[in-house]
């Protein structure tokens, strides 16, 4: 009897465990197509969107969209009340301008430089600091000095002494632009601006970013703007992601005045600086985010976005893999934006989302948002665009059409990416029957208006 008894009483409680169990364990977060996880705190706003609210117990791809964005009353509150003036987000900023002179630049462009040069020493103010440095085969550095009368004139006549020679050293550049800016007050920028590819110096895309990532880690931001069909504008992006800054493809120098001048503007305004995106991928792999470099930090995907402006979006797209998992479980991916304000601690802000793992393929088809699944196939494919112009320039004509096939695929996979198969033919079309100087500035084009297909339509000129 009395072992009967403590039988029961085991099978009692291991029912009783198993009830309790049940009914205590959380119950997976299954979201609903189109619905928005949100950041729930910080001056840095964080929305993040799944492609499908459910995937496959063996794992499957899906895309997410975060859009990050610095919100203007929030901000206000986390800076110093000498980082922002009153009325708005108006900063003291010192600048660097490293101006491509190597041989390349002669005749209109040299003479539209120093115009635009001219431009930007007129729109600081006493407030703000400027270095000039110019590189060919051999740098010269005018050095940081505050804005006044005196300054302002002995600048302008190191304008008007520019001559064009000798070859292209952007890493010379890059490196005096940071020793120039070292230990500057306010906001600081450096603007690189080049015609060409490098020829001296480093001249590897994987080396040069590098280095800009290395200036940007000091706290100084990147700008690159290319000027002319002949620029490596890959080399360019890459520059002002790594940077943190923006890019430009500037056709003729003859627009490098206005630029120069916008980008005075955003150096004023763009107060949350070395923005990172840091992903939690236990249950995920990042795969690809089109039309941006990703890099690892401690096991971790991390991608580096452009200084944020207040009120003014930035939006990524991310192309995932799903592990394998239980079904009745939930896929978790969180994300971490880190930056830094002109003044105080570093900030962060923290958003994440789940998605069921289920064993029927029609409930993960069922669950998609068409939206986020058609932006991100957009994506893709306009980075298989890129790829197949930039063949075509080198004269890869079967590489570039086997790329160009792959997208107009890719585009048939939503009803809403269909435009893009009639862009494929276009590009088809038009690259065929170009020649190889027209061809460098269509693919210099493409890849400046791809920006907005990759999410990054806030960090261009």
């Amino acid at each position: 009897m009395s072992k009967t008894r403590i039988l029961l009483g085991s099978a009692l409680a291991l029912s009783l465990a198993a009830f309790m169990s049940a009914v205590t364990k959380p119950r997976p977060f299954v979201a609903k197509p189109g619905e928005v996880a949100v950041s729930k705190s910080g001056a840095v706003r964080i929305e993040a969107r799944p492609s499908h609210t459910a995937v496959h117990e063996n794992g499957g791809e899906l895309f997410a969209e975060y859009t990050v964005t610095l919100q203007g009353e929030a901000a206000k509150a986390d800076f110093s009340p000498n980082a922002v003036a009153p009325g708005g987000f108006d900063q003291a900023i010192s600048l660097a301008l490293v101006l491509d002179t190597s041989g390349s630049m002669s005749g209109s462009k040299m003479e539209d430089a120093r115009k635009a040069a001219h431009r930007l020493v007129d729109l600081l103010t006493e407030r703000d600091e400027l270095a000039l440095v110019t590189f060919g085969t051999e740098l010269t550095v005018a050095e940081r000095r505050h804005i006044s009368p005196e300054s302002r004139a002995s600048f302008h006549a190191a304008i008007d002494a520019l001559q064009a020679a000798g070859s292209t050293n952007i890493s010379g550049g890059l490196e005096a632009g940071w020793n120039a800016l070292r230990g500057a007050p306010g906001a600081r920028r450096l603007m690189l601006v080049s015609d060409g590819q490098p020829t001296v110096g480093l001249i590897t895309e994987g080396e040069l970013a590098a280095l800009s990532g290395r200036v940007h880690d000091d706290a100084i931001t990147v700008t690159a703007l290319g000027v002319g069909a002949d620029i490596d504008g890959a080399l360019m992006i890459h520059l002002s992601e790594r940077g943190g800054g923006m890019y430009g493809y500037l056709k003729d120098a003859g627009t490098l005045e206005e630029i120069l001048g916008r980008e005075v503007t955003a150096a004023r305004s763009a107060i949350a600086r070395n923005v990172e995106l840091e992903f939690d991928t236990q249950h995920f792999r990042v795969a690809e985010v089109p039309g941006r470099h990703l890099d690892w930090k401690n096991g971790r995907a991390v991608l580096h976005l452009a200084d944020l402006r207040p009120n003014t979006p930035t939006r990524v797209l991310v192309r995932l893999e799903s592990l394998r998992a239980d079904v009745g479980t939930a896929a978790r991916l969180g994300a971490v934006v880190n930056w830094r304000p002109l003044e105080g601690a570093p900030q962060r802000s923290e958003v994440d989302f789940s998605v069921a793992v289920v064993e029927d393929e029609r409930t993960v088809t069922a669950s998609r948002d068409e939206a986020v699944f058609s932006r991100g196939i957009g994506a893709v494919g306009s980075l298989k665009l890129v790829a197949a112009a930039a063949a075509w320039e080198r004269g890869d004509t079967v590489g570039a059409s086997n790329l160009l096939d792959n997208a107009r695929a890719l585009f048939g996979m939503s009803a809403d990416a269909l435009a893009g198969q009639s862009e494929v033919d276009d590009v088809r079309r038009t690259f065929g029957s170009a020649s190889a100087g027209q061809r460098k500035e269509m693919t210099r084009k493409l890849e400046k208006k791809k920006l907005t297909n990759f999410g990054r339509e806030n960090e261009g000129y």
